[in-house]
């Protein structure tokens, strides 16, 4: 293992150098292709290929996000049991026995999918003369390729704990191309990684220049000593993100994921180039009008210009502890395909499990185990409102009703069925048949087990139901 490990260390290592000197001496030019890959063609070949194991994943689907350089043993251990996992970049290169078919992931969970993190707009000034993925990408950075303010000073995206500030790259010059082929090559190419997930991918960015704590003079992203207005910023953004998104799908191998993050009001700019976008913060906007309403609806159209296979995600944040929150959340996802995520805020570094994850349908009771996980079967219905079978929760959110927030909305699965009431207010759902609640072990009080022919549900929450007549073997995952 420790040959194995080094090994890989070093020829990522000597890829990425090499990539970032032929960008850092001939710059000036854009290659007219992409330039093919001198690593030797992956190493590691896993049991089932990418849309097998995709394909194989349950309801509810689950994923985590682990913003740690190189996470340790046990957290990975943990993270194996999510459907989908979300490691930064750097792992690759600290910790690559935990990746590819004989690396741990998938050793214990055959199944799992992995999204390698990057940002697509920002560079942290702590990664300056490392050897590090981030460190030699900055390493063949134009100057020219940093977001600048009209005085010419390059714009500081984010605010680190440190009190220093990410550096923001201009997405409408080459640095769209040049991104690209350096994760190619750098990333793709180990053979360790099903895609990668961009971070800020954003539809606009002319609010940064109404932050309150902006550090510097409004964005210039065109270099010519002018303020642009809103629009223009907006636009000229926009097209160059797509280019960047673009040029990911035709420089990484066919097949590669490319999932993005950034924003919650979605529109279908980046139509056919995303595999699913991340939606951040479920309802941590709604204070700022951000509503279910508007953060389903952007979650339900982007799914649909998703390009196959899709991978929609959806991550709340809370207290580890904070059930009705997760399970609102968590209910809200599965009257779609997403992913889902419950974690904690700042760093993403949670692996909290819950009942709702994984249940023995014969038994009805919550168990944490791979065996266990996807009990709810496959979806026999789209969601629907529980007062008119015929009213369908995606044509309503297409629509923007407002009057969608106010109803309870179910979905039907083979071995249970999901109800989220969105509202402000109680409701009682006649469930039309007998289910029964799962016999929790992290909430006993919420889940109990009961069988019930119709329930009360709280304002903003949300709960899963097993058939009341479930008691087959479940099949082994």
């Amino acid at each position: 293992m420790v040959k194995r490990t080094s090994l890989i260390v070093m020829t990522v290592i000597t890829i990425m150098i090499a990539t970032a000197a032929v960008y850092f001496t001939v710059r000036t030019t854009r290659p007219k292709t992409s330039q093919t890959s001198t690593l030797a063609p992956p190493v590691y070949s896993p049991l089932f290929n990418l849309n097998e194991r995709l394909g194989r994943h349950p309801y509810p689907r689950l994923f985590v996000q682990l913003q740690h350089y190189a996470p340790s043993e046990e957290m990975i251990n943990e993270a194996a049991n999510w459907d989908l996992l979300v490691l930064d970049a750097e792992v690759i290169l600290n910790r690559p026995e935990f990746l590819g078919s004989n690396g741990t992931i998938l050793q214990i969970n055959p199944h799992a999918v992995v999204l390698s993190y990057f940002s697509s707009s920002d560079v942290l000034p702590g990664h300056r003369e490392t050897t590090t993925i981030n460190g030699i990408f900055i390493s063949g950075l134009d100057d020219g390729w940093y977001m600048k303010d009209v005085n010419g000073s390059r714009y500081l995206l984010l605010q680190l704990p440190d009190g220093n500030w990410s550096e923001m790259l201009n997405l409408t010059t080459e640095v769209n191309f040049y991104m690209a082929d350096y994760l190619n090559k750098a990333v793709i190419s180990t053979g360790l990684t099903d895609g990668i997930f961009y971070d800020w991918v954003m539809e606009n960015i002319s609010w940064l220049n109404y932050r309150t704590n902006n550090p510097n003079a409004p964005l210039d992203i065109n270099n010519d000593g002018l303020a642009d207005l809103d629009d223009k910023l907006n636009s000229l953004w926009k097209n160059g993100t797509k280019t960047l998104l673009n040029n990911s799908r035709n420089i990484f191998p066919s097949g590669t994921l490319v999932v993005g993050n950034g924003g919650t009001i979605f529109d279908n700019t980046y139509k056919n180039v995303l595999n699913g976008r991340m939606l951040e913060g479920f309802l941590e906007g709604e204070a700022w009008g951000f509503g279910w309403l508007e953060v389903m609806r952007g979650h339900y159209l982007m799914h649909l210009v998703s390009v196959e296979p899709k991978v929609s995600l959806i991550m709340a944040n809370g207290h580890q502890n904070d059930f009705k929150k997760m399970r609102f959340a968590l209910a809200s996802t599965l009257m779609f395909d997403g992913y889902f995520c419950y974690t904690n805020y700042g760093a993403y570094q949670a692996t909290w499990w819950y009942d709702e994850y994984s249940v023995d349908i014969s038994t009805g009771a919550a168990v944490k185990s791979l065996k266990y996980k996807g009990y709810l079967g496959s979806p026999l219905s789209e969601a629907y409102n529980v007062d008119d079978r015929d009213e369908f929760l995606g044509i309503s959110l297409i629509s923007g009703e407002a009057a969608v927030e106010e109803k309870v909305w179910r979905r039907d699965f083979k071995n249970g069925i999901v109800l989220v009431n969105p509202s402000n207010s109680e409701k009682v759902v006649e469930l039309n048949g007998e289910y029964k609640k799962i016999k929790g072990i992290y909430d006993p009080f919420f889940n109990d087990g009961r069988i019930l022919s119709r329930i009360v549900l709280e304002p903003k929450s949300g709960v899963v139901l097993l058939r009341a007549w479930n008691n087959q073997t479940q099949k082994s995952f």
